[in-house]
């Protein structure tokens, strides 16, 4: 199968395209960016969008890129997340060989933590919330141009190859400053990437009936718990966390809140600690019904990433 990934140089989209190569795929990327098996393309400019579809005549597009705010305020405002959207869909239209797209989009179209009522309950986390919101709603809207569509949802991936944003947690492991808050296990909805790519590439194959339509969250089958995770990680590293009791550490996201303000560096602050103490658990078995139970355990992908985070430093 022909299959075209967007955003390809990001974290997911890279590891996507190496898992479809591996299943036999015909694959090419569409980046910003000069790679092998990749078409120079933006979500941004229609006339690059219509000459990789053009050129490459794939089956099945997975849109991948998206605009984040991981680095600070995003650069084009989202823009790649909304009219992007629109930019892929106006030129899909034009491309009858197109069947299938897979539109990645987030947790944070809905409040973390809480269970939305149904596919189009929105209550999005921040711009880039917004944004994905606003995607999934223009793909609905119009019906993904008119062919077979499928929205994913993704909660927080982690793996080999994560970006710098995530890793900082390791390093505070790695030199002992990082601290459990409370004794209360805390279990979360992670993607461990192997895991993900799998499940996306199921969803290039399924049956119609199976995805047309329809919005996934993805996810590992088994959901991390915080405590158990992340002292994998402090096991590989040689570490041992303490544990802060709670009413410590909101002093402490108190004190970084102040800190913050006055432009300093904070660790920790109330909006960080609230993330760290807000349990969320997805739903997996839609997608299960479709690729089965992921197949990496949790204390695999530690094994894994932590292997890749010493050989990095």
């Amino acid at each position: 199968m022909k299959i075209l990934v967007t955003g390809s140089s990001g974290f997911v989209g890279h590891a996507l395209m190496q898992h479809l190569f591996q299943q036999g795929h015909e694959v090419r990327g569409l980046s910003r960016q000069a790679r092998p098996d990749t078409l120079l393309g933006d979500l941004l400019d229609p006339e690059s969008l219509l000459y990789a579809l053009d050129q490459f005549q794939p089956e099945v597009v997975f849109n991948m890129a998206a605009e984040t705010d991981l680095k600070g305020q995003a650069v084009n405002g989202y823009r790649a997340n909304t009219e992007g959207v629109t930019n892929l869909m106006n030129a899909v239209a034009t491309s009858p060989q197109v069947r299938r797209i897979i539109w990645a989009s987030s947790q944070l179209v809905h409040q973390p933590g809480s269970q939305p009522e149904s596919d189009t309950d929105y209550d999005p986390v921040g711009g880039y919330g917004h944004s994905k919101a606003e995607g999934e709603r223009r793909v609905r809207s119009a019906d993904g141009a008119g062919r077979e569509w499928v929205i994913v949802r993704s909660t927080t991936i982690w793996g080999p190859g994560m970006s710098p944003y995530y890793t900082g947690m390791f390093g505070l492991i790695r030199r002992g400053l990082y601290f459990h808050i409370g004794r209360r296990p805390l279990r979360k909805s992670y993607s461990y990437i192997e895991n993900l790519t799998a499940q996306l590439s199921s969803l290039a194959t399924a049956p119609t009936e199976a995805v047309h339509g329809r919005t996934f969250y993805l996810a590992d089958s088994d959901p991390i718990e915080l405590r158990a995770w992340a002292d994998g990680f402090a096991d590989a590293f040689g570490r041992r966390i303490a544990t802060l009791p709670l009413p410590l550490a909101r002093a402490l996201a108190f004190a970084g809140d102040m800190a913050s303000r006055l432009g300093l560096p904070a660790p920790l602050t109330t909006p960080r600690l609230k993330n760290m103490l807000t349990e969320y658990l997805y739903d997996t078995s839609p997608i299960e019904a479709v690729h089965g139970p992921t197949t990496i355990p949790n204390a695999e992908g530690v094994r894994r990433t932590a292997a890749w985070f010493l050989a990095k430093e």
